[in-house]
């Protein structure tokens, strides 16, 4: 009876000493599983700060070039309109000297 008991012991002392291995590997697991996801969410976080960082540069970039295109677009508007006054101007010349051709026509065949 008494080696009886004593196997009992051992197999609850084995039953308790591995429920007490399983538990503290569970926490332990846990807490490298958590450590281990902090570290990759700030990794993850460095990443998408220095994306956001590169995007609103290149974001900075293309409002710069299309300043550089509105104006571009602007001056061409300016000096399209002093051509088109320059070709107004040019055909209201025309037409007169080919009215004063006209009239020295006349006076030339009479």
């Amino acid at each position: 009876m008494e080696e009886m008991t004593i196997k009992f012991y051992w197999v609850v002392i084995a039953g308790l000493s591995s429920l007490t291995i399983g538990v503290l590997s569970f926490i332990i697991r846990n807490a490298i599983s958590k450590n281990a996801t902090k570290e990759t969410v700030e990794a993850k976080t460095d990443l998408l700060e220095k994306d956001i960082k590169h995007l609103t540069k290149e974001l900075e970039g293309a409002e710069n070039k299309f300043a550089i295109l509105h104006k571009r677009v602007s001056d061409l508007r300016d000096s399209s309109k002093e051509i088109y006054v320059s070709k107004e101007l040019f055909h209201q010349t025309i037409k007169q000297l080919n009215e004063k051709l006209d009239t020295i026509l006349k006076f030339v065949e009479r």
